[in-house]
């Protein structure tokens, strides 16, 4: 280029215009400016250096018009020229740098204030959040541009740039201009305007880069960039940093999308935002400044440099490091990252520094935080990365981070940044644009600011003041806000505040910038003394503009500024100045209590007036509610400053809190205020202040001057209603539901219910854990105090022990174990401070025991008894108690547990009993091995109970008490050790003792009760305790007798459970043969009566410091409350025993046996079930299991097969013999199965039936319980086993004491006798019987019996004896000498059946079988004999006739019988009329009887008519019809002969009683004949009815209660037969029978059901239709009676004939005799 200088000076020279007078002089301005020849020279000279610095001489000429499509390139270096270009003179450089200097001095004046910072130059738009743009960053370094919010003021054509959160617009004349700065900066630093310095013009170009112009904005930031790497950095940067520091917050969204970069437009972001570029001058700075240090030549002085400029190299990193401090409060996540950034250069160069420092000799300069303590706080950048642990300290049970709760995800993000194990997890989180780490590091962040506080004052002192700065810059919005949201609020807005207030409004994101920088300044304020005198502090409390600070220079001021706002609506700003207040240190705690005292006293004037006015005026004022809540807040936040002794001490101050405190309590005890929600943060809140005030005024040498006992015990009270445990659980449950309630009313939509709710659940459970945490802390006092003087204590107030206690109780009870901590601490401070309440030891006591003993505060516990016990040794403790926990914790898993414990012991022994062996066993139990230490606690429990045997029975009451408590892990070591104390225990129970001792009785319930609940765990452990007591077969007898008189008590079947399993225990041992024994002693008939035995409280206060076990605590409830026999719970107690040792019970198989089948339908269902059981066991092992026949074998376990299909059913129905029922169907399958049962064991024992039978007739005569003996007789006739006089004299006696008794069910047991005997005479062969003769006069005896039933069979067993007797007047001679009355013949007997439906044929039968017989005394010896037999005939033969074709065949048979008998006494004109029946015609029936009746009228009729009257009335109570209709007959046709009679003798008559059968009648279809017979005129006589017990029998002409006592005294009389042939004294066997299940024995208890049956039987027949024809009858009676006794006005009863049917009878005439009294 040889024109070099010729084309700069008259071409470049004419572009630039520098030959005008405006360039020359001192008026360069913008208007003579011409920007495009300004721009082409510019570049034009920018491209002839770069080409000259290239050597290219000539650039290729263009082709074309446009010179970006010519293929030419105009870029060019702006670098600074590395050597002068010789082509270019320096003057050239110069004019033209001049030129420059001054154009861009003019520009900017005009244009260079045209930045995004002023909010006339731009139009803001809604802006999401400034977190979104941390996304979009780029690595360019030009800022986007903003929008005005006016619009330009110039008219004319408009160019926009749009960023994410503004728009920029300004007119198109002045895009030239921004160009020409553009150029001019392009050209930097290689063309530098002349006359400007350094500083200024990184100034202007700092404000460059937030241009209206995005081309402006690239171009200065590339500048300085440019000038940073090639001039001066350090200039650069401490320039630039201080202008970005200036920015103030309120355009932070413009920063943010300046950041961005246009959204239109082909212009992009080359920087990344002012931030960024900021951080790359400081790289920039910080690479030379390393590169000063390092690559200097040899002869550079190190040191000399440092000294000279270290002091203002360490003041400008300080500054930058404030400054980066200052950008980590950002909410913004992209400036917090690159705050890291800006730390981290920080940092690096400190490191140099201190590499330097430390290998430099001559330096003797120290970095801040340069000490040995601080090796991981050399930097702030470095602390960050080095605090991760110490920070993201998370409390894993509560979730909590420094007092916050944290939701799960962010839970779970600090697990998956600790898991990860990575560094730098604080910076990651600060950095982290996600929901969860924005919210972990809001928590965070306070507590790095206090790291940074503690090791860099200077460095947050120096960031302190731009942040106060910042505050004063925010604090106009943030009030302008709050007029605006009160504008909002009351819909009005006065134009005068709204015009004058030119204060753009904060926004919520700047209220949260707002909110970091109070916590900061908070944090980091230090005390200042201030000379001046303030005004009041209350002065100027609540007034409007009373906060109009202009600079923050003390803590006063601060609080002074955001005090004011405790009292605005907006929570979000009340909430941040609590935060922040919450923070604030502690040397300024004074300060702020000062200030607020002036709050605090608005609250006290509120209560007074509050207190004055009347409830209907009392209306709350929400802003001083507001004020309360946030005035307790800060006290609880700032509360940890009273640790500090000389703060706590201040009366002034403590008065202030606890005034404040009292008044809130007050407030709060207020019906309203109690279901108000809105004071549930107050409530949180006092509680905090109260907890912390309460816990450093301890220190003090008498804490009640600031809190008395009265205030501490009605602030425990208050709490305790809020806390949800103890006594006032339910009432802090319901109040919690109300205001749930009345919130949740006010919610309309169903999502804010639910969140809502969620909400309120949440605070809930906050208070709930202050409330808590509270009350632990009061409890750190005594619990009572006195009032009134020292001399005169009298009055006592005091905390209720129980309900603490109980408080306590319910803590360690709760599901959540963070609460478990309070409950420790509540439990020691109750301890330490109330040593003379007795009752606390053994609540702590147990809780050793109970607690697990891996847990904290299980060991605490004992630890803390443990040093208690040691240290106070009046302490009022039992000597059990420490030697049993002691021996307990000796095997703890942990060292330090065992150590203590057998220390414990050592001291207690040696306090109490002068001497110890515990030292013996220390070593053992401080062995780390479990196998040693456990072993060695078995041996020290062993040489204690050999040692100290006086305490045996305290230490078994004491384990057994805590035994439940004990965690399952120890309880199996603790039954261990229990081993040796039931060594040698003699429980001392004799033969004739009813009763165990107390002590005998304390052990084995004890024992029983772990057996209940714990045998199926430990099954061995119990297993061997039982054996050692019936050790060389000691207390037998006292546990079988505990077992027997417990189970009587309990009536629970559970017991019987697992008394089997003791049994089992005991059946293992050598004491087999003694339990076998004593068990079956108590298996007998008498002792099968169920009984109800009371529970005894005989032992309850036989030892009252020791535990006695209540076994109905552990036992599952039964309600039905079955009782139960000894001899039930002794078979009971066998079932389980007879499965390993049932071959050794084979000598008792028959009782055995006979005890289970006579229950195995027994109501109570275990007792059924187990006597099935006890079958299949006893089958199974003494059969299956050793019989060697293969046949046994098979039957056996069919029958064990059909027994278990059984299970939980009876094997038949419980039923029994009754009158009505005298065939049951379970009687035949009993004998089935006995007999299969009987068939296979007889293969082990051949003489079973035998020895059964004679068991089975034993419990049968014996057995007090009907059903067992009714049983056992169904067993006997099963077995049938060789019959003897004895057996007979058995049943005869035990018949003499039941047969003919009033009860049914005594009758049913009676036909059961009878039956067996019946069963026993058809057994045997003639021969055999006629060795028994006493069975026929035992029939003949139980004929007397006046019941149908007991009538019937003896019927049936008279015929046996009948049918088997070849001469039957042998009998005679073997007639029983006791017999009760004058035998009259068995004829008199049998014709009594006729009256009886069901004994009728059978009478016949027997009648036929004997009439013959020519033995009067045996038959009937009286004249009328053939009378009754012809009067009891007379039915069948009429019924006989009633065949119109032939008379019947039977009655022709028998007809022709009495033709022979009455020729046999010499009757002929009977005997010819009784001869013609054959050929009588049915229609001549009655003059057939007219004949009959005439025959004998001589004979008999005309002196025994009435008899035969009264005879054939008795005839028509037999139910069969003909019997009933023949009978009216008879009757009709003898009243003829009956009034005849009674004309010769005026006194004879009928008892009127003796009609009773016609008047059954009445309601039948024979009424009519049966009235006429009435009406006919039968001559009567009255007498009073027969005397029946209880009213139980009605009318009836036979003497019930004397023919029962003949019937007894007769069967009695044959007893003593038997017995003069065994010549043995009879047995008495007058055994009477209990109630048992469900069968009542005693007419008392008979039901409505057996009570019809069995009047029906006593009617002698009539019961069919007693029910309804009694009505009747009763009437007519009673009519009848009324007639007589008006005829007979003197009221002498009528006397009634002596003469009785059966005519010498002394029966009858015994039951005339009686029956003669006066019938009422």
């Amino acid at each position: 280029m040889r024109d070099v200088d010729s084309g700069t000076k008259k071409i470049l020279y004419y572009l630039l215009n520098t030959d005008t007078p405006s360039t020359t002089g001192n008026s360069h301005t913008w208007e003579t400016i011409n920007p495009e020849r300004m721009i082409i020279a510019l570049n034009a000279f920018r491209l002839m250096l770069s080409d000259l610095e290239n050597n290219v001489q000539r650039p290729p000429f263009p082709s074309g018009v446009d010179m970006v499509a010519c293929g030419i390139s105009i870029s060019c270096s702006a670098d600074v020229l590395l050597s002068p270009i010789r082509a270019v003179k320096s003057e050239v450089i110069g004019k033209i740098e001049e030129t420059i200097s001054k154009t861009l001095t003019s520009l900017d004046q005009t244009f260079g204030k045209l930045l995004v910072l002023d909010e006339k130059n731009i139009i803001l738009r809604p802006f999401s959040s400034p977190n979104n743009v941390a996304t979009s960053l780029t690595t360019n370094y030009s800022v986007p541009i903003f929008t005005n919010s006016g619009g330009p003021s110039e008219s004319g054509p408009q160019i926009h740039h749009q960023y994410p959160s503004f728009l920029v617009s300004y007119t198109k004349d002045k895009q030239p201009y921004f160009d020409v700065i553009k150029s001019i900066i392009d050209c930097m630093p290689r063309l530098m305007p002349a006359g400007i310095a350094l500083p200024r013009l990184v100034e202007i170009l700092a404000r460059y880069v937030v241009h209206t112009d995005p081309e402006v904005i690239k171009s200065a930031s590339k500048a300085l960039i440019r000038i940073a790497t090639q001039v001066d950095s350090q200039t650069v940067a401490v320039v630039f940093s201080r202008f970005v520091c200036k920015i103030e917050d309120k355009y932070s969204e413009i920063i943010h999308s300046l950041a961005a970069g246009p959204i239109s437009g082909t212009n992009t972001n080359e920087n990344g935002g002012i931030i960024k570029l900021y951080v790359d001058l400081l790289s920039i700075w910080a690479d030379q400044l390393n590169l000063n240090f390092v690559d200097k030549d040899g002869d550079f002085d190190r040191g000399e440099y440092l000294n000279a400029n270290f002091g203002e190299i360490l003041d400008m990193v300080q500054e930058i490091e404030a400054n980066g401090l200052l950008f980590l409060c950002n909410q913004s996540t992209c400036i917090r990252q690159l705050a890291i950034q800006v730390l981290k250069v920080t940092a690096a160069i400190t490191e140099n520094l201190r590499n330097i420092l430390s290998n430099d000799e001559n330096s003797n300069t120290v970095v801040e935080g340069d000490d040995e303590t601080h090796t991981n706080t050399e930097s702030i950048y470095k602390m960050l990365d080095f605090m991760d642990q110490e920070i993201l300290q998370l409390e894993k049970d509560s979730g909590v981070l420094f007092g916050s709760k944290l939701s799960t995800e962010a839970r779970g993000r600090i697990s998956y940044y600790q898991r990860k194990n990575t560094s730098h997890i604080i910076m990651q989180i600060a950095e982290s644009g996600q929901a969860v780490d924005i919210s972990l590091w809001n928590i965070c962040f306070p507590e790095i600011l206090k790291k940074c506080f503690l090791y860099y004052p200077q460095t947050t002192a120096q960031c302190r003041m731009g942040i106060c700065s910042r505050i004063l810059q925010i604090h106009p919005s943030v009030l302008a806000w709050m007029e605006t949201m009160k504008a909002s609020a009351t819909g009005t807005l006065s134009m005068s505040k709204s015009s004058n207030s030119n204060q753009k409004t904060a926004s919520l994101e700047m209220v949260e910038q707002w909110r970091s920088y109070l916590i900061f300044a908070c944090i980091t304020a230090t005390h200042v003394e201030e000379t001046a005198v303030s005004a009041p502090i209350w002065s100027s409390v609540g007034r409007k503009g009373s906060s109009n600070i202009e600079k923050i220079s003390n803590p006063r001021d601060l609080f002074r500024l955001i005090l004011p706002f405790l009292t605005f609506e907006h929570r979000q700003i009340r909430e941040s100045v609590m935060e922040a207040l919450g923070h604030i240190n502690k040397n300024v705690y004074k300060t702020l209590i000062a200030e607020l005292e002036g709050y605090v006293r608005i609250i006290l004037e509120d209560g007074k007036q509050r207190n004055n006015q009347k409830p209907y005026q009392n209306k709350r004022s929400k802003k001083n509610d507001r004020l309360r809540i946030s005035v307790m807040n800060v006290l609880d936040l700032t509360a940890d400053s009273l640790s500090d002794y000389e703060i706590v001490s201040d009366k002034n101050l403590t008065n202030v809190l606890t005034s404040c405190i009292k008044e809130t309590k007050s407030f709060l005890a207020d019906t309203e205020a109690q279901v108000g929600w809105e004071y549930q943060r107050l409530r949180i809140h006092l509680c905090g202040l109260v907890e912390k005030l309460y816990n450093n005024i301890m220190q003090l040498e008498d804490p009640t001057t600031v809190m008395s006992f009265e205030t501490r015990l009605s602030l425990y009270k208050m709490f305790e209603e809020w806390c949800g445990y103890g006594v006032a659980a339910k009432a802090a449950q319901q109040r919690e539901a109300t205001m749930i309630r009345d919130v949740l009313e006010q919610c309309k939509e169903p999502k804010e219910r639910a969140s809502m709710t969620q909400f309120m659940e949440e605070e809930g459970k906050l208070l709930q854990s202050a409330s808590l945490h509270a009350m632990a802390m009061l409890c750190r006092g005594p619990l009572y105090a006195y009032l009134g003087q020292k001399k005169a204590r009298q009055a006592i107030i005091q905390f209720d022990t129980l309900n603490v206690l109980k408080w306590i109780d319910a803590i360690f009870e709760s599901r959540n174990t963070n609460y478990h901590k309070i409950a420790r601490r509540a439990l020691e401070a109750v301890m330490i401070y109330n040593q003379d309440q007795a009752m606390l030891l053994d609540d702590i006591i147990e809780q050793c025991y109970a607690g697990n003993p891996k847990l904290e505060f299980t060991q605490g516990y004992f630890q803390a008894l443990s040093e208690i016990v040691t240290k106070f040794e009046n302490y009022p403790y039992h000597i059990h108690q420490i030697m049993s926990l002691a021996l307990f914790k000796t095997g703890d898993a942990k060292k330090v547990i065992r150590k203590a414990a057998i220390q414990l012991l050592r001291v207690i022994e040696e306090r109490v009993f002068e001497d110890s062996c515990a030292k013996e066993y220390e070593i053992g139990i401080t062995s780390s091995l479990p196998a040693i230490y456990k072993h060695t606690q078995t041996l020290l429990s062993a040489r204690l109970a050999l040692d100290h045997p006086e305490q045996t029975y305290s230490m078994l009451s004491e384990i057994t008490q805590r035994f439940e408590h004990i965690s399952p892990n120890s309880q199996r070591e603790v039954l261990t050790y229990m081993l040796p104390w039931h060594r040698k225990l003699d429980l001392s129970v004799g033969t004739d003792d009813a009763e165990l001792s107390a002590s005998a009785y304390m052990v084995l319930s004890n024992l029983y009760y772990i057996t209940i609940k714990f045998g199926d765990v430990y099954v061995k452990e119990i297993a061997t305790l039982w054996s050692q007591l019936v050790d060389n077969s000691r207390n037998v007898r006292a546990i079988i007798m505990y077992l027997l008189d417990m189970g009587q008590e309990k009536r629970n079947p559970w017991f019987l459970i697992h008394a089997k399993r003791v049994f089992v225990f005991l059946g293992r041992t050598h004491a087999f043969n003694s339990i076998i024994e004593e068990v079956t002693a108590e298996i007998t008939p008498r002792s099968m009566v169920p009984q109800v035995k009371e529970v005894s409280n005989r032992h309850t206060h036989a030892f009252p410091l020791l535990f006695v076990a209540d076994t109905e605590r552990v036992l599952p409830p039964y309600p039905k409350k079955p009782m139960f026999s000894r001899g039930q719970l002794a078979m009971t107690f066998l079932v389980d025993l007879a499965i390993e040792a049932g071959a050794d019970l084979a000598p008792h198989l028959p009782l055995f046996l006979h005890n289970i089948f006579v229950q195995l339908d027994h109501l109570t269902s275990i007792i059924c079930d187990q006597s099935r059981c006890f079958l299949i066991n006893l089958i199974h092992s003494i059969v299956v299991r050793q019989s060697a026949d293969s046949e046994a074998s098979k039957r056996a376990s069919e029958i064990i097969q059909w027994l278990s299909s059984k299970e939980g059913k009876r094997l038949w129905a419980y039923e029994n013999i009754t009158p009505t029922n005298r065939r049951i169907t379970s009687a035949v399958e009993l004998k089935r199965l006995l007999q299969q049962v009987v068939e296979v064991f007889s293969y082990e024992d051949h003489g079973l039936r035998q020895k059964w039978g004679e068991t089975a007739l034993k419990w049968a005569t014996c057995c007090s319980v009907r059903h067992i003996a009714c049983r056992s007789f169904q067993c006997f006739r099963a077995l049938m086993p060789s019959f003897n006089q004895h057996m007979l004299a058995d049943m005869l006696a035990r018949l003499s004491n039941t047969i003919a008794d009033k009860s049914e069910e005594i009758r049913g047991f009676a036909l059961e006798i009878i039956l067996t005997l019946t069963e026993v005479a058809n057994a045997m062969d003639r021969s055999q019987i006629e060795q028994f003769p006493q069975l026929f006069w035992a029939a003949v005896a139980c004929l007397y019996s006046p019941y149908e039933s007991e009538h019937g069979e003896a019927l049936l067993l008279l015929e046996v004896v009948l049918s088997k007797y070849e001469n039957v007047s042998k009998l005679v001679e073997s007639f029983p000498k006791d017999w009760s009355s004058e035998f009259d013949g068995l004829q008199p007997l049998l014709l009594k059946g006729l009256q009886f439906s069901s004994t009728e044929e059978k009478t016949f039968n027997v009648l036929n079988s004997i009439s013959l017989q020519d033995n009067l005394p045996l038959i009937d010896p009286s004249e009328t004999r053939l009378m009754y037999l012809l009067l009891g005939c007379l039915p069948r033969l009429l019924h006989g006739l009633d065949n119109e074709k032939s008379a019947d065949p039977a009655a022709v048979e028998l007809a022709e019988k009495l033709v022979l008998l009455f020729e046999g006494y010499g009757l002929p004109d009977t005997q010819r009329i009784l001869m013609t029946y054959p050929i009588q015609k049915s229609k001549f029936q009655e003059d057939y009887l007219k004949q009959i009746l005439d025959s004998i009228r001589e004979v008999f009729l005309i002196n025994h008519s009435i008899q035969a009257l009264i005879f054939s009335l008795l005839l028509v109570k037999n139910k069969i019809p003909f019997y009933r209709d023949k009978g009216l007959m008879l009757i009709s046709n003898l009243l003829p002969y009956v009034n005849a009679e009674s004309k010769t003798n005026s006194e004879l008559g009928i008892d009127i009683v003796t009609l009773e059968p016609l008047l059954q009648l009445v309601s039948t279809e024979y009424a009519d004949r049966a009235l006429d017979i009435l009406n006919s005129g039968i001559p009567t006589v009255t007498g009073e009815k027969p005397t029946i017990a209880d009213g139980e029998f009605s009318w009836g002409f036979n003497n019930f209660a004397a023919a029962s006592k003949m019937t007894k005294e007769n069967i009695h009389a044959v007893v003593f037969e038997c017995s003069s042939i065994t010549n043995e004294a009879p047995i008495d066997h007058n055994i009477q029978f209990s109630v048992e299940d469900f069968s009542l024995g005693g007419e008392s208890n008979i039901t409505t059901e057996n009570e019809r049956i069995f009047r029906d039987e006593l009617m002698l027949g009539v019961g069919g239709t007693r029910n309804t024809a009694g009505q009747y009858g009763e009437d007519l009676m009673n009519a009848l009676k009324d007639l007589d006794d008006f005829f007979n006005e003197e009221g002498e009863p009528l006397s009634p004939s002596t003469t009785d049917f059966f005519e010498g009878s002394r029966i009858q005439q015994n039951s005339l005799v009686d029956s003669n009294t006066r019938y009422e």
